[in-house]
């Protein structure tokens, strides 16, 4: 549950997001080379890291938040003449506003907005990964913000959605060089993939006949000197097993013994032609 001086804070970092600041704050390469197409932030690396204190510099929210903001900071404060489309926009105002500010048209679709209100660029309306109301090749940049893990769930209600036909579509309405970003969280809810943090199938996603230079960045899976972030038992006892039904229970032990919730940040490009 959010404390009120966290609310607050969160909303006071969002209003004054500035874009210029985020730039000089993440210039250059700010994480390392882990694997082929697989980076790490670790959290003593990080930007938002305070070094002196200890601690990250995010003053609001779990870990995770944290570490989404971070995300959003870094990938979200240059978006001059792009237009961006958010799936599953919600409440969270921080991409909104940077992209805004740093001179690019903001677009979202959502599926609990009102189906009454007809789609424009610029405003929100409804919509899903699966069913983006916008022409072919409207868009420079696709993104979800905690969302990604959800399309295929089984959990909470709804029909999960085929990835496969959630990125085609999303690939549809990009233009040539478009490109896309999702962040998720591993080892807590969402799709089996997410839950387990099987990263070489969230790739295998992004069929390379569709995108190329597809990469993960995986934010705080090394959280030292910070603390471990386990998944809490709500999440083991009723999203895990609900979940998950193709990896074996050894696994499953292994990821529940060790496990600690972390970010992955996931970009990839519409492949020319």
């Amino acid at each position: 549950m959010h404390s009120k001086k966290g609310s607050i804070l969160k909303r006071w970092h969002s209003l004054t997001a500035s874009p210029k600041r985020f730039q000089k704050k993440w210039a250059g390469t700010y994480h390392a080379p882990e694997s082929p197409g697989v980076y790490q932030v670790r959290c003593s690396d990080c930007r938002s890291f305070d070094s002196v204190k200890q601690r990250c510099s995010i003053g609001f929210g779990t870990p995770l938040r944290k570490c989404v903001v971070s995300s959003i900071e870094a990938h979200f404060n240059d978006c001059r003449d792009r237009h961006v489309l958010e799936i599953g926009f919600g409440r969270f105002m921080l991409a909104r506003n940077l992209i805004r500010r740093s001179g690019g048209t903001w677009t979202g679709v959502e599926p609990k907005a009102d189906r009454s209100i007809a789609p424009r660029i610029g405003a929100g309306c409804y919509g899903t990964a699966s069913e983006i109301p916008f022409p072919d090749e409207t868009f420079d940049l696709v993104f979800g913000v905690q969302s990604i893990e959800h399309w295929g769930q089984k959990v909470h209600g709804g029909t999960p959605s085929d990835y496969e036909d959630c990125l085609r579509e999303i690939h549809r309405v990009l233009r040539p060089g478009g490109s896309v970003y999702f962040d998720a969280p591993v080892y807590f809810h969402g799709h089996e993939m997410f839950v387990m943090g099987d990263l070489p199938r969230i790739q295998q996603q992004f069929s390379p006949s569709l995108w190329e230079n597809v990469a993960i960045e995986k934010w705080r899976e090394d959280y030292e000197p910070l603390e471990k972030y386990p998944p809490s038992e709500t999440v083991l006892q009723g999203d895990w097993p609900a979940e998950i039904e193709s990896y074996s229970d050894a696994q499953v032990a292994t990821a529940r013994d060790n496990a600690s919730v972390y970010l992955i940040a996931i970009t990839a490009f519409k492949k020319a032609g």
